[in-house]
């Protein structure tokens, strides 16, 4: 009985040290790239000119309960005449709702940094809470899914809005998923942050992009 009581500890010890390493085996992630081609309007008025923008993404996903997964995402914006500059920095802690081969859905929060800002000659440097939420949806049979993701917010008179939706086409790698993903983008931001109250942004326009899921 000694024995089999020791052989039992041991096995139950076991395969609590391997709990550690199977969490990590079942971690995943995303890794990603678009290129935004984007019109813009700076107080309802269009822009002479707004350049191509690049957006790059990673997610960490895990199997742990209570703590949610996280993700960063980089926009750099670039308008001339009249001159709107800054690096709008995603920081998203969410949680998968629903997870599976044809559908998911994940919502969570949103914490926007605006870094290095320039609205017509006045500069800021901002942070906004924003609620979020991603889906994602198989079409049987084949490899497409279509997918929208939204971050929306309003704080202390500046409210935010960044919504996308396409379609992505998956390749499947030894050890990743590729996908291959386009569709559009609009951001329509309302600033509070000068004296004179005009900070309206809106930006829109076609994207595509690349996207590792492991």
């Amino acid at each position: 009985m000694k024995t089999t009581s020791m052989t039992l500890a041991a096995a139950a010890l076991t395969a609590l040290m391997a709990m550690p390493s199977q969490a990590a085996t079942l971690a995943g992630g995303k890794v990603g790239a678009d290129a935004w081609f984007m019109d813009a309007d700076v107080n309802n008025v269009e822009a002479d000119d707004a350049s191509t923008s690049g957006s790059y993404y990673a997610a960490i996903e895990h199997p742990l309960p209570l703590i949610p997964n996280a993700k960063i995402r980089h926009t750099s914006v670039s308008v001339d005449n009249p001159d709107v500059s800054f690096d709008q920095i995603d920081f998203v802690a969410y949680y998968e709702l629903l997870d599976n081969d044809l559908i998911s859905v994940d919502a969570g929060i949103n914490m926007q940094r605006f870094q290095s800002g320039k609205f017509g000659g006045q500069s800021f440097d901002e942070w906004q809470p924003n609620v979020y939420a991603d889906a994602r949806l198989g079409l049987v049979g084949t490899p497409l899914f279509v997918f929208a993701t939204v971050s929306k917010g309003e704080f202390d008179g500046t409210s935010t809005l960044d919504a996308e939706a396409g379609v992505q086409y998956q390749l499947g790698l030894v050890a990743a998923d590729l996908n291959v993903r386009g569709g559009y983008r609009m951001i329509e931001h309302d600033f509070d942050y000068f004296d004179n109250n005009d900070g309206k942004l809106d930006l829109t326009g076609f994207f595509v992009g690349a996207e590792l899921d492991f």
